[in-house]
């Protein structure tokens, strides 16, 4: 897999709500499934589906304590993108608002 693919892969996993949800959650502090699961309006078997789609794109790692998977993001930089992101959104607001 060449380097445009994995970039595809991140900015892919990095598109869906739920998604973004889940990593901002884990930002703040690690977490297993079930908390995950008691804190969404998504199903278990949704969020695992999603957990899994950020663990492929090495966005998020989880380590097993006794029968809980616990997640946590695994690359910082990702919240930087997500931040960044933000910033571009709020700054074509206030473009469109001046207007």
């Amino acid at each position: 897999m060449n380097i445009e693919m994995l970039e595809t892969k991140i900015y892919k996993a990095l598109a869906h709500p739920t998604r973004l949800e889940l990593i901002k959650k884990l930002s703040k502090n690690n977490r297993c499934v079930c908390e995950l699961f008691d804190e969404s309006e998504s199903s278990q078997p949704n969020i695992s589906q999603h957990l899994k789609i950020l663990r492929d794109a090495d966005i998020v790692s989880y380590k097993k304590e006794s029968n809980k998977l616990i997640y946590s993001v695994k690359h910082p930089e990702v919240l930087e993108i997500i931040h960044l992101a933000r910033k571009i959104i709020e700054a074509e607001i206030n473009d469109l608002m001046e207007k």
